[in-house]
């Protein structure tokens, strides 16, 4: 799996100056609705997992809750143009394969519109529940085009590993020791789905 880091980082490091143009607004829409849904408490740390040019962080930072704010991606470009944009957030080149923050130390866990990118999805489901306090909350934001366009896409796609199905990732969630799992449409393709520790 060391060659698909090798291709996200490729990959996301190439098109890290066009990204927001062609994705931005789209991407900052399902992640408003997100935060909607998810209501971040006051005074929480947070951790966003392929936190790309760091748009979600951004919309966290604008909030007017007190948060300490976290995250790492594998693209050295990606990470510039996000470190052009945020004051509070602490960033990290790391793959979420890497990350080695200390156990039960996060309120809330993010992944937006990466986890299909992670070599190792179910690795980075048991990391998210060691970083996650007790009662923390996860968070995976993706696309699913349903079973035929999620096989093409993953093909013609670089660096995407598999997507899950709305009903895979449940499952995921579930065998990885979530509770209280729940899904909701953030856009046409896009859903999240959210459990506590």
């Amino acid at each position: 799996m060391k060659n698909l880091e090798k291709t996200n980082i490729r990959f996301f490091n190439l098109i890290a100056g066009y990204y927001d143009f062609f994705f931005g607004n789209w991407i900052r829409t399902t992640q408003k609705r997100a935060i909607g849904i998810i209501k971040i408490r006051n005074n929480s740390k947070i951790l966003d997992v392929g936190c790309g040019t760091g748009n979600f962080l951004k919309i966290l930072e604008n909030s007017k809750k007190n948060l300490s704010l976290y995250g790492v991606d594998v693209s050295k470009e990606m990470l510039k143009i996000a470190k052009g944009k945020l004051k509070k957030s602490k960033l990290e080149i790391k793959s979420v394969e890497k990350i080695g923050f200390k156990d039960n130390s996060f309120d809330y866990v993010f992944s937006v519109d990466a986890f299909h990118h992670y070599s190792k999805q179910n690795l980075a489901m048991k990391k998210f529940n060691k970083i996650l306090k007790e009662n923390g909350c996860l968070a995976v934001i993706d696309l699913s085009f349903g079973l035929f366009l999620n096989k093409i896409f993953q093909k013609i796609e670089p660096g995407n590993n598999k997507m899950y199905s709305p009903e895979e990732m449940r499952h995921l969630f579930k065998m990885n020791k979530f509770r209280d799992v729940k899904q909701n449409k953030v856009g046409l393709f896009t859903t999240i789905t959210y459990g506590t520790k």
